[in-house]
């Protein structure tokens, strides 16, 4: 079984023992009301915590504090497995072939990064119910392997040219060298 599979089943049995009471952790950017040299504002990261409660509409989202943490352990387990998962892959959230509640419903399940979510097995796909999302994410990434080669025919193409723009200019400067004599 997956890191993430046992992860998604330990998130799911540990809302039970919170009496219909649900967390969610996140990084949100706030003022710190200095100033950067540029006169532009400065930012922080912080962490929020965004609580729910069963059949009720109101949610509060506020600072993260200790309490927060320790109340909801496996929500805050599961930020931040997100943040270290994000810091090797393509956050799921910057592409357009999954829509918002695809991209929810594999964040819930441990799954942040599109290289994550192409690399699940059959069988772990199909028991979080990501298959649909998993042949997306494998579309996605061969389609992307194309774009390295153009990018690379591209970069090399650059560079030619202005390797003949600078032949170009050195004749010309022989040229003018050439009339002067």
């Amino acid at each position: 079984m997956s890191v993430e599979f046992s992860m998604f089943q330990s998130a799911v049995s540990s809302q039970n023992t919170n009496n219909g009471v649900f967390a969610r952790f996140y990084d949100r950017y706030v003022k710190t009301g200095e100033m950067l040299k540029n006169g532009l504002p400065e930012f922080k990261t912080k962490l929020y915590v965004e609580i729910k409660v069963k059949d009720q509409y109101d949610v509060f989202d506020q600072p993260a504090e200790e309490i927060h943490i320790r109340r909801f352990p496996k929500a805050y387990e599961m930020y931040l497995h997100e943040k270290k998962e994000l810091q090797s892959g393509t956050p799921l959230f910057l592409f357009a072939f999954l829509d918002q509640g695809q991209i929810e419903t594999c964040r819930f399940r441990g799954i942040y990064t599109v290289e994550k979510l192409a690399s699940l097995n059959d069988l772990d796909a199909k028991n979080l119910g990501l298959e649909k999302e998993k042949k997306l994410a494998l579309k996605f990434l061969k389609a992307s392997q194309n774009n390295l080669a153009v990018l690379k025919a591209q970069n090399k193409e650059e560079y030619y040219l202005a390797e003949i723009q600078k032949l170009k200019d050195e004749i010309s400067e022989l040229k003018k060298n050439a009339v002067q004599m």
